[in-house]
């Protein structure tokens, strides 16, 4: 058992490193033998880490005891187990790591007693932080996976197991009880659970019927939405959450190319849409940033998913936020570091989409992080906006139109229209990871532009061949300050390994059309699409023969 908490100290330590999640690094990992037990250690800890800092100060055990506690999180987690768990620690009385840490129970309780009466509170589980808190709270949302089965079946399902199916979704799930669950009132292919309903061992989960993941993460494949036969690019793709939920919406049709610099990631991505049942999904170890968008493979992309590097400040569904709790302390050098880090992240992301801009015949960008911070998300989208008149806002209609909380007016200088067109979500009022989601679409004056120009395609070739240095010109000076995965953490990224995306079976879908689907995407449309299609093909032909010749 010495060695379980040794394992536990390890992980704790790999955390405060950033090398994975808690999931990744429990469940992932094959020589955590009781993985339930290990996880359930690791998170309480976490919950309790800025409280057990206090108490290892205090008592100064860590220098007192170097010999045996040989790092911070190793007294971590023997000291919780002995002060917030009724059965202490589970080792023999005789065990030298179990006596080094008994010796110091008393001054540890006294500590305790202290930091209780300071903050004001009377019990243990009163000194979680709020953050903690809200995750308890946030509902389990299952996705159902339309390659697979559908939304009915997976109802009667969990019916014949003794669930309780709630026909009216009521209007706070936080009154869903143990066994209940209800359907989505925004996502017509998510259902929603009790909180602490656990369903990484169910049958239909094993199987890939249904996916683990959370609400808001959902949003993206939603507003982005491409049609049959599409052809699409998932930008910032493993683990694969949004790109199988992007398969099923296009249902199995078309082709998603998906991009991650990770390989290792990346074989978790086909690990996982391989399990969903994903067949037209090409993956692609490398950075979307180094993709020529004039490539003639990716001539017919139209729709794009970007879910770039984030802070994941949003994220409270697991612990791994709490990780950096430590430097609150510190606020002035804290506040330094957050600043820099939030302005390379938003260079990074600001270059994504508009590296998406240049595919010729893009026509629907979606952004998406899971962070709260303004500089993320807001202030992303006014910055590519202002440097691509070709690109404007899709317009609230057709970026989940039910959804109540939108953008900060503040931000986008009171101009309630650009506000209303995108999304944010709240954990503790929306019950779902804190999200942004903005989609962008080519403004219909661009579009006029391109027809005009298709028209003069008859231009000679060295002319073509100077406006495609200009592009080359151009695309180099964006700034490329590319943050991997290994040096930030990232939201759907933030997505734990087992959770995954689910989709909308086709019948479904159609349905419930006004909850899904974005209005731009209509039928009314699609002829007007293919015949623009068409004519940017023939352009693409045109930029293909010289791109051989060069």
């Amino acid at each position: 058992m010495s060695l379980f908490y040794q394992h536990a100290a390890t992980i704790l330590d790999k955390l405060n490193r950033r090398q994975g999640t808690i999931k990744g690094l429990v469940i992932g990992d094959p020589k955590v033998k009781d993985k339930k037990k290990m996880y359930a250690l690791i998170c309480e800890t976490l919950k309790y880490k800025s409280v057990l800092n206090e108490l290892i100060d205090a008592t100064n055990i860590c220098t007192i005891e170097k010999k045996m506690l040989s790092s911070r999180s190793l007294a971590q987690v023997l000291i919780h187990d002995m002060l917030f768990t009724r059965r202490g620690i589970p080792l023999p009385a005789d065990k030298p790591i179990k006596k080094c840490v008994h010796q110091h129970q008393a001054r540890l309780k006294a500590e305790l007693a202290k930091i209780k009466i300071k903050r004001g509170v009377q019990k243990n589980e009163d000194l979680v932080s709020q953050k903690a808190k809200d995750a308890v709270l946030i509902p389990r949302y299952v996705r159902v996976n339309t390659h697979k089965s559908t939304v009915d079946k997976i109802i009667k399902s969990f019916k014949k197991e003794g669930y309780n199916f709630i026909e009216d979704t009521p209007e706070d799930l936080k009154e869903l009880g143990k066994k209940t669950f209800c359907q989505d009132p925004h996502l017509s292919d998510l259902l929603v659970f009790a909180p602490k309903t656990d369903l990484h061992n169910h049958p239909l989960y094993v199987s890939g019927d249904i996916i683990l993941q959370d609400k808001a993460s959902c949003f993206p494949a939603h507003v982005c939405y491409p049609p049959k036969d599409a052809h699409a690019i998932d930008a910032c793709a493993a683990p694969g959450n949004k790109t199988s939920h992007l398969s099923a919406l296009m249902q199995n049709t078309g082709k998603i190319w998906a991009f991650d610099l990770d390989s290792r990631r990346l074989e978790l991505l086909k690990r996982m849409t391989g399990k969903a049942g994903c067949k037209n999904i090409s993956p692609v170890h490398g950075s979307f940033l180094e993709v020529d968008p004039n490539d003639p493979q990716y001539a017919k992309v139209e729709y794009f998913l970007l879910d770039p590097s984030c802070s994941g400040s949003g994220i409270v569904s697991r612990l791994d936020h709490l990780v950096d709790n430590d430097d609150e302390e510190n606020e002035s050098t804290t506040d330094n570091t957050k600043d820099e880090r939030l302005k390379n992240l938003s260079d990074f992301q600001i270059s994504i989409i508009q590296h998406a801009f240049k595919f010729p015949n893009a026509k629907r960008v979606v952004y998406s992080t899971c962070s709260i911070h303004p500089q993320e998300n807001e202030q992303v989208v006014n910055a590519v906006l202002k440097d691509n008149s070709d690109f404007t806002l899709a317009p609230r209609s057709s970026v989940l139109p039910t959804w109540k909380r939108r953008g900060l007016a503040s931000e986008f200088n009171g101009n309630d229209q650009d506000a209303d067109a995108v999304v944010r979500t709240d954990p503790s009022h929306d019950l779902t990871n804190g999200f942004f989601v903005a989609c962008f679409v080519r403004s219909s004056s661009s579009s006029k532009g391109k027809k005009k120009n298709n028209k003069k395609r008859k231009q000679p070739v060295n002319k073509i061949e100077e406006d495609e240095e200009e592009e080359k010109e151009v695309s180099t000076t964006i700034t490329t300050t590319i943050i991997t995965e290994e040096s930030v953490v990232n939201e759907e990224k933030q997505t734990p390994v087992e959770e995954e995306t689910l989709v909308l079976e086709p019948t479904t879908t159609q349905t419930q059309q006004p909850k899904t689907k974005p209005a731009s995407n209509n039928n009314n449309n699609n002829s007007n699409n293919r015949n623009n299609s068409n004519k940017r093909r023939k352009k693409n032909k045109v930029r293909s023969s010289v791109t051989q010749r060069n």
